[in-house]
């Protein structure tokens, strides 16, 4: 597993405790190929403006 995490301004860090949580209830899930943790789409937008730079 890898772990990656950008966090765009203003938004908390991610609680440890809840981080396992997702990974140990995707280990629980083998169908399942990922998870995610946060705003999905503040993070889509944060990759594309930095991209562009």
């Amino acid at each position: 597993m890898t772990l990656a995490s950008a966090i765009p301004p203003g938004a908390p860090v991610p609680d440890p405790d809840t981080v396992g949580d997702r990974y140990y209830n995707l280990y629980q899930q083998p169908d399942l190929a990922e998870g995610v943790i946060g705003d999905l789409e503040a993070f889509r937008a944060l990759v594309t403006e930095r991209a562009g730079e």
